[in-house]
């Protein structure tokens, strides 16, 4: 159900419901405090609204933990305010073994310069 609550936060910022997606993530929040799925709701509408700031606060404490989900939009927040380095860094740091993560971060590398530039790519 908090998954089903997140992704409506989603859709909600694809239409550009800063609002409503806030809504989401509050009850999402109430539901399960401080849980995943309320943390990332929370950032993805501060990214809608253009705070990148705001949205890497609210993600610290996942990508400190390690959640492989948490350290994704991390490394999308960091991408989104054009720090690449950092975004590069947070890449090599999740772990693997979820596909769905693992395909994210495939995403990402693919259109990394550092992340091509360690590997040796050309």
């Amino acid at each position: 159900m908090r998954r089903h609550l997140a992704e409506a936060a989603f859709l909600a910022c694809i239409s550009n419901d800063v609002e409503g997606a806030r809504r989401i993530a509050k009850g999402l929040d109430a539901i399960a405090q401080g849980c995943r799925e309320s943390v990332i709701a929370y950032a993805l509408a501060d990214l809608t609204a253009g705070d990148v700031e705001a949205a890497l606060q609210q993600l610290g404490p996942l990508s400190d933990a390690e959640d492989a989900y948490g350290m994704v939009f991390q490394a999308l927040a960091l991408h989104l305010g054009g720090r690449m380095s950092e975004r590069d860094a947070v890449l090599r740091r999740i772990p693997g073994g979820q596909t769905d993560v693992d395909g994210l971060v495939a995403a990402f590398r693919n259109n990394s310069v550092g992340y091509a530039v360690d590997r040796g790519v050309r």
